[in-house]
């Protein structure tokens, strides 16, 4: 689904213009109000499971240690609706201060983790992982970005975000910050 694994880097890159939580649309609005019935937790795929929707999703960040000059973070985005979805590719990482505003940068791609970029399917309560890596505090010129209050999350194939103010003593130091592919285990 090519759709899926590019939607990431189509994500705005400004999330201060977007509303935290729910999201924006994944789609131009309609010249007309959408109904007002309850959005699915996935969207149909031909021939198989829907894609996760970020209305069955929580998301949560686990510090996962620190190897040589780099701190990593397990990303987890836990299905938490009633049928199984897929998951592909990387998710768009952005950090957020307490006043909405981004943060730095958003995160780059890597190939750390467990994801080999394929997809992942999520039955109900399973969570799908992704590596989160900056350098070590200790190892830069001590330039860290100011203090976030709020990790942004785009999931891999969808433009609405699901936010989480747990950052679990995530600082980016040194201008490095990358996010892998989702997999189906913890790094």
């Amino acid at each position: 689904d090519a759709d899926a694994a590019g939607a990431a880097s189509d994500a705005p890159t400004s999330p201060a213009a977007t509303p935290t939580g729910t999201g924006t649309p994944a789609e131009p609005a309609p010249s007309s109000p959408p109904p007002t019935s309850a959005a699915p937790s996935a969207s149909a795929k031909p021939g198989g499971i829907a894609r996760c929707e970020t209305d069955g999703l929580a998301l949560s960040l686990v510090a996962n240690g620190q190897e040589m000059n780099s701190k990593y973070f397990d990303l987890r985005l836990t299905n938490t609706g009633s049928e199984p979805c897929d998951l592909l590719g990387h998710p768009g990482v952005s950090l957020l201060d307490a006043g909405g505003k981004r943060v730095g940068e958003p995160a780059t791609r890597s190939q750390d983790g467990t994801g080999d970029g394929g997809a992942v399917r999520l039955r109900p309560g399973q969570a799908a992982h992704a590596t989160v890596k900056t350098a070590g505090e200790g190892v830069t010129d001590g330039r860290c970005w100011p203090e976030a209050a709020t990790l942004l999350v785009y999931p891999p194939g969808s433009r609405q975000t699901v936010t989480t103010a747990d950052l679990a003593g995530l600082k980016v130091c040194g201008d490095s910050f990358q996010v892998g592919p989702v997999g189906d285990r913890a790094p």
